[in-house]
């Protein structure tokens, strides 16, 4: 029955007629691969290796703001690695929102990355494992696919292990009010995003409707107003001021500035115009802002804004952990993440412990400054710890997690900086607390 499901699996591409088996991409070490565009306009890609063991890897990317495109090697992320070990991998691009766009989709990437599960299980077989791995808004989509899709009608495990890194597993809300701080805050001192000469609109748009700035554009002005793309020597004393107020405020490395501004422009852009129609998802009202050199003036005079109910009611939706897992989850951050804080791994492993089963949870951390910057090693270290621990029922520590890393060091000649005492302090030490609609 395998043989016959693997030679339906290289005549079908989805999406069209049958007709001849899809080549696999450049770069893509299998024998049979299936390409197409689903009902809901998501590209996907399903990968098996001749030496196929019936463990398949689900990847779930990160945020984009670019149209769904087909699947190139690189797009399997981290599922590369695994297809050399025998692994099946499938991954999608996810649907496009009302323009076109990928953005924040993370309730509809789960319901994409669910379905592709079932047509994997249709043309291959159920696999003996899935796992599901993902990185940033797609470490957020790992953890709704493992809670809302945990067992099918028959009340088996869709899932056996998961592998969220540097996820924005705080939630969604959580983290776009973060996102906003710093919008409102970058706007309080260089008032340039907009001019005074420019349309104003309310700051939670991230842009006007009608906007027509670049990427570009959005930098030059960032660079005007910090010099954060200077040498420090040849800033001016108030684009010296500037960057160490937004920096001291918002308490992100200044290396991240730029990617940050880019995100809460042009994501919160995408996020309130297209996804909650206008309407604002985030709030700063009652947030005391600290860490500038005029605290009281930077209060008095930021934008204030409030959430909608029906906003904040959907990005809610889209989405925040609850902590209920049935399967063991290994996480891993990079310490020094300036675009999701490594402070989201600390409102994760709250939600285990409000559920009173922190024992599916295992949590690692990187002595690294980049977003999801993890070595080949490392990857590998945490996959390996993560399937041990679904099939061995050895539940992963820190020491064997950096020997196995050590070992694949020979391997891939990189680097290996998990640090096995690092503790993240609350998320709300990073991003002020607010209140929800209707709380007191």
């Amino acid at each position: 029955m395998r043989i016959l499901r693997l030679f339906i699996l290289g005549l079908i591409f989805f999406g069209t007629s049958v007709g001849a088996r899809a080549q696999c991409p450049p770069g893509v070490p299998a024998k049979t691969c299936v390409a197409g565009v689903d009902t809901h306009g998501a590209f996907f890609l399903i990968a098996v290796p001749p030496n196929y063991n019936e463990r398949l890897v689900l990847w779930d990317h990160g945020y984009t703001l670019t149209p769904p495109a087909p699947l190139a090697a690189a797009d399997l992320g981290p599922g590369l690695l695994a297809l050399t070990q025998g692994f099946a991998v499938a991954a999608s691009s996810f649907r496009p929102d009302a323009i076109g766009l990928s953005g924040w989709q993370v309730r509809d990437a789960a319901e994409d990355t669910e379905s592709l599960r079932q047509r994997f299980v249709e043309l291959v077989g159920r696999p003996q494992k899935t796992y599901i791995v993902g990185a940033s808004e797609g470490g957020l989509i790992v953890a709704e696919t493992i809670e809302r899709f945990a067992r099918d009608e028959d009340g088996r495990l869709n899932y056996d292990g998961a592998l969220p890194l540097c996820g924005a597993v705080a939630g969604g809300d959580a983290n776009w009010c973060g996102g906003f701080d710093l919008r409102v805050v970058y706007q309080y001192y260089c008032k340039n995003l907009p001019r005074a000469s420019e349309m104003q609109y309310p700051l939670y748009l991230g842009l006007a409707p009608n906007n027509t700035l670049k990427l570009q554009d959005v930098v030059g002005r960032v660079n005007e107003c910090t010099g954060v793309l200077q040498p420090a020597a040849t800033r001016t004393a108030q684009q010296a001021r500037n960057l160490a107020n937004i920096l001291g405020v918002e308490k992100i490395p200044e290396p991240f500035l730029i990617i940050d501004m880019a995100f809460v422009t042009f994501g919160l852009q995408e996020l309130t115009l297209v996804r909650t129609h206008g309407l604002s998802p985030v709030t700063n009202l009652g947030v005391r802002y600290r860490g500038s050199d005029d605290d009281a003036a930077l209060n008095a005079g930021v934008f204030r804004a409030g959430f909608n109910a029906g906003a904040i009611a959907w990005l809610n939706s889209a989405y925040n952990p609850t902590g209920d897992v049935e399967i063991p989850t290994v996480t891993m951050h990079t310490i020094g993440d300036g675009l999701v804080i490594v402070e989201n791994e600390h409102e994760y492993r709250e939600e285990f412990a409000e559920e009173r089963d922190q024992r599916k949870l295992f949590q690692l951390y990187t002595n690294a400054g980049g977003h999801c910057e993890f070595s080949k090693s490392e990857l590998a270290a945490a996959f390996e710890a993560l399937v041990n621990w679904v099939e061995k029922k050895q539940r992963p520590t820190k020491e064997a997690v950096i020997a196995a890393c050590a070992q694949f060091q020979t391997v891939f000649g990189d680097t290996c900086k998990i640090n096995p005492t690092f503790r993240p302090g609350e998320f709300e030490a990073r991003v002020p607390a607010r209140k929800a609609p209707g709380q007191p």
